[in-house]
């Protein structure tokens, strides 16, 4: 994921080289990038833990991640041509989304219902830029 940042960073321009911009998103970039994942990880923990019930959990979807429309959206909508297709991947998300398991007891009949879905950008729109 360094490198992806690296070459963004290059390619609109907010460096001079490569090399530049991979020495940037090594030093720099890392370490907000482990801060986000952190602090996304102590929110799970504060929402689950304090706010609601242990039956819920925040969606947050890696960079890679196959799109998934039941629980994801796409940031730049429908209005883009051509329509997601159902192997884009995603670049990351932007913000997170809320599910809660239902349902019968632990294991037996509970099933996954998406209350919010994760709002995502696509690899496809990251290029396209």
């Amino acid at each position: 994921m360094v490198e992806n940042v690296g070459d963004i960073l290059w390619i609109t321009g907010s460096f001079s080289s490569p090399r530049r911009s991979a020495t940037f998103a090594k030093t720099v970039a890392l370490k907000g990038i482990e801060t986000i994942t952190q602090l996304a990880l102590r929110l799970e923990l504060a929402f689950m833990v304090e706010v609601a019930s242990s039956d819920m959990s925040l969606l947050f979807e890696p960079p890679r991640t196959v799109f998934d429309k039941a629980r994801m959206t796409n940031e730049f909508g429908t209005d883009r041509a051509p329509a997601t297709r159902s192997r884009d991947k995603i670049a990351g998300t932007i913000e997170v989304g809320v599910r809660k398991s239902v349902g019968g007891k632990q294991g037996e009949g509970r099933r996954t219902e998406v209350l919010l879905r994760a709002k995502v950008v696509l690899e496809k729109d990251v290029a396209d830029s």
